[in-house]
């Protein structure tokens, strides 16, 4: 996405040429109409005002109006058919920027996210789409007012030598007005989409954690924090609202004074025989229209310059360039077993200390790997990087021998199926939250994957069944009917790489026994990683990684970890004796880990 307002919009000019082509030869074409028009009624003045007894007198008269009145139609038609134009090109290109911006915002990050506002973000989104057909607008205005001027200013001052003098003093006082307060008003445009946007940000983030400020009891500081930043705003407001007046006001001035000082120069330079009665009346007319079409452009540029203001403001949001890209030789993981190797992975987050330094490790295709350790440990940074949320500092990560830099980021992700902890529906009905997984499932897909994940057990005493629509970040439902989706989601999904992160704690252990067989069958001929304590998933392990400050400090089976009597048991023990939020006793097929 280009980064600044200029190069942003000339991308989209570019793919939308012939209609600006189009819309330039009719405006063109109107404008000529238009400053004719005027000359046939100022010969129509003149011959009125001559001898009526002349032969020719009403003959001419209306000769000249049936060309005026051709002209005028002419210019008429030919301008509003740019409207017309325009109801198709408007709906294109928001729609094309809508779709571009999301795109761009979609290639970027978890960084990204993890730093920008999803309010702020989605407020910018909007304010972007909304902006550049603004822009568009103004310039479809801005082009026939160009036209007219020139042409006009090119005419009058065609007609004596000191009607060009006061063209080019009054255009030089007109672009000194406009350029002067416009530079004004930009900056301060800029200053109230960077509030506005705060403003969508903190409301946007109070919304969606409702639930948190209901039970805190802290509505009153979630509406303190909006005033503060709603005063924000409101400042940025006047100040654009009071510079907007200003330039209003100079502006009707230069108007007002303007067509005064140019109908007295008319008049002396028409009794000193410079021009005479027909240019006298046509300079006039010009004059009066030019000084409304200076009003009227000069008003459009500070427009323009409010509405650049907010792009610049979109554009410093959303203009990022994706941090992981793909590379030019990326192709596609195609993979029914995947082994994964980390070879001397060297990762830090940006601005802190390495978590792994020389990581190296290999996942047999098809083996069940469990990680644990402490809050910190590298565990949940182990499966974003095979994921590649993020790019390693050294080394590499390899899936089938193959370099996850040299493998698309969509076909990777394709190739992984997450159950996460927290789990995040979409405000859509429970089939499409479950045949997210495959797009293209059919219903009676959709329905096994949910009997197999133990979902269909509360989906079915529903009374929509699977088109209940599940709320915000799916609110319906409880921690454990989420996770159960999210187990659907997976199984139907049906992807080489699982990755559990305590895939099963939201469950009690009645659900939990229900979905153990499915979970089972799930992980056949599946390269499985979990970060997990309970020992009901762990005893399933091939292996256990223990990691300790980003290194892995034992690994085995359960059992040979627990007769190794090291860290992996006390952890155990630690847990079974209650100080690891366990609730359940030191037994061997019931105690969590």
């Amino acid at each position: 996405m280009e980064k600044t307002p200029l190069k942003f919009l000339w991308h989209y000019i570019k793919i939308f040429k012939w209609f600006f082509l189009a819309m330039f030869v009719l405006l063109a074409i109107a404008t000529i109409c238009g400053q004719l028009y005027p000359l046939y009624l100022a010969k129509i003045y003149d011959t009125a005002a001559g001898k009526a007894e002349s032969p020719t007198y009403w003959q001419d008269i209306w000769r000249f109006a049936i060309i005026g009145f051709g002209l005028g139609l002419a210019k008429v038609l030919l301008f509003d058919a740019t409207f017309f134009l325009a109801a198709k090109f408007f709906p294109e290109a928001k729609t094309l920027v809508s779709q571009d911006t999301f795109d761009h915002v979609n290639s970027l990050s978890i960084r990204y996210f993890n730093e920008e506002m999803s309010g702020r973000i989605a407020t910018k989104v909007n304010q972007l789409q909304k902006n550049i057909i603004m822009v568009f607008n103004e310039m479809m205005h801005s082009v026939s007012s160009l036209l007219f001027l020139g042409f006009a200013v090119f005419i009058i001052s065609m007609m004596n030598f000191y009607f060009m003098v006061a063209m080019l003093v009054w255009m030089a006082m007109i672009v000194a007005v406009a350029y002067v307060l416009g530079s004004k008003r930009r900056i301060l445009a800029h200053e109230v989409g960077k509030q506005e946007s705060m403003v969508g940000g903190v409301i946007v983030d109070s919304l969606s954690n409702y639930s948190e400020v209901k039970s805190f009891a802290n509505f009153h500081l979630e509406k303190l924090n909006l005033l503060k930043h709603l005063r924000g705003l409101r400042k940025a407001e006047s100040k654009e609202q009071l510079i907007k007046a200003y330039i209003h006001l100079a502006l009707n001035l230069v108007a007002v004074l303007s067509m005064l000082g140019f109908m007295f120069l008319a008049i002396w330079v028409f009794k000193n025989k410079g021009i005479d009665t027909t240019q006298f009346i046509y300079a006039n007319t010009l004059f009066a229209m030019l000084a409304t079409i200076v009003f009227d452009l000069t008003w459009l540029y500070n427009n323009l310059s409010s509405i650049i203001g907010n792009i610049r403001s979109a554009l410093e949001t959303l203009s990022v360039e994706p941090e992981i890209k793909d590379s030019y030789k990326a192709k596609p993981l195609q993979a029914d077993k995947a082994e994964i190797v980390f070879d001397k992975v060297r990762f830090a987050y940006a601005g802190k200390n390495p978590i792994f330094n020389d990581l190296s490790l290999t996942i047999k295709a098809g083996e069940k790997v469990g990680l644990v350790g402490a809050s910190g440990a590298g565990k949940s940074t182990f499966v974003k990087l095979i994921s590649r949320y993020y790019d390693v500092d050294g080394g590499a990560i390899e899936i089938n021998g193959i370099n996850i830099k040299d493998i698309t980021q969509n076909s990777l992700r394709k190739n992984i199926a997450v159950i996460p902890q927290d789990i995040s529906l979409f405000n859509r009905s429970l089939a499409d939250n479950i045949r997210y997984g495959r797009p293209n499932a059919s219903d009676d897909e959709v329905k096994e994957a949910a009997a197999k994940a133990s979902a269909a057990l509360f989906i079915d005493k529903m009374p929509q069944g699977y088109e209940t629509i599940v709320g915000e970040r799916g609110v319906v439902l409880s921690g454990g009917e989420r996770q159960r989706i999210a187990i659907a989601r997976a199984i139907l999904k049906n992807a080489p790489i699982l990755i559990f992160d305590e895939a099963t704690s939201a469950l009690d252990s009645s659900s939990e026994r229900h979905i153990q067989e499915s979970l089972k069958q799930l992980m056949q001929n599946k390269t499985v990683i979990a970060i997990a304590h309970r020992l009901s998933t762990l005893k399933e392990m091939d292996r256990i990684l223990v990691f300790d400050d980003g290194k892995i400090i034992e690994q085995g089976t359960h059992e040979t970890l627990l007769r190794r009597k090291g860290v992996y048991y006390k952890l155990y023990n630690m847990q079974a004796d209650g100080f690891m939020h366990s609730d359940t006793p030191k037994t061997t097929n019931q105690t969590s880990l």
